[in-house]
């Protein structure tokens, strides 16, 4: 008995559209390539200067835009210590975009003669406009955690803190509150907040208007909602 042999025919549309769509990937793949950078556009900047972030990125002298990773743009735009987070876009004609979140200024640490940022480092600054000043020592163990709660404290709020004094409230030899600061305002106000009442300084430009220019001492260290408030002697 004979075998019969079954012919396979080339399915020569399919072939040719496969070839085809290949074709468009290289040539896709190929215009990437030799797409060069022709603007660059930064935004989320206001104390890292736009030249520092082009130098930084390695785009300064304009390349071929594709070439370099994004990872390896935002790898390279994070060690500028003053930026918190980046996302980068790329246009198919040449712009290159870059997003940033710079990290908030909290205080001027007078012992260590450095600024503060909301990311936990610590950087050399001329640029103190608005900042508070740390004047004297925190334990290590509070430490982190003034910089954790003060970053989430908005910073028109930050700005109208003059000094920040670590100022435990101990009464004979009772530890009464290990956490407690005592803040000098600009508008000539006085605070005392601890760590876990920081965040009602949130309102503190909402009191402030209550206050109806009285100056005195205002008490957030209290889990209490009622705001104490005395007034200078």
């Amino acid at each position: 008995m004979k075998k019969k042999v079954i012919k396979r025919r080339i399915k020569w549309k399919a072939v040719l559209k496969i070839f085809f769509l290949l074709f468009c990937v290289a040539l896709i793949f190929l215009y990437l390539f030799f797409v060069k950078t022709r603007r660059i556009v930064i935004t989320g900047n206001s104390r890292v200067s736009d030249h520092e972030i082009i130098t930084t990125s390695g785009f300064k002298n304009y390349p071929y835009l594709f070439r370099i990773s994004t990872k390896e743009i935002t790898s390279r735009i994070l060690t500028i210590e003053e930026i918190h987070e980046v996302k980068i876009h790329k246009s198919l004609f040449g712009t290159l975009t870059i997003e940033v979140e710079e990290a908030k200024p909290l205080f001027f640490n007078r012992n260590t003669n450095k600024l503060v940022l909301s990311n936990q480092k610590e950087i050399s600054s001329t640029d103190l406009d608005g900042v508070p000043t740390l004047i004297n020592y925190v334990p290590d163990t509070l430490y982190k955690r003034l910089i954790e709660t003060l970053a989430t404290i908005d910073s028109n709020v930050i700005s109208l803190i003059s000094e920040i004094e670590y100022q435990p409230w101990q009464s004979n030899d009772v530890m009464i509150d290990e956490t407690r600061f005592f803040l000098r305002m600009t508008d000539g106000n006085s605070v005392y907040v601890n760590l876990i009442n920081m965040s009602k300084l949130n309102t503190y430009i909402e009191i402030y208007a209550s206050l109806e220019g009285k100056q005195g001492i205002l008490y957030l260290d209290s889990s209490s909602d009622k705001i104490s408030f005395s007034l200078y002697s």
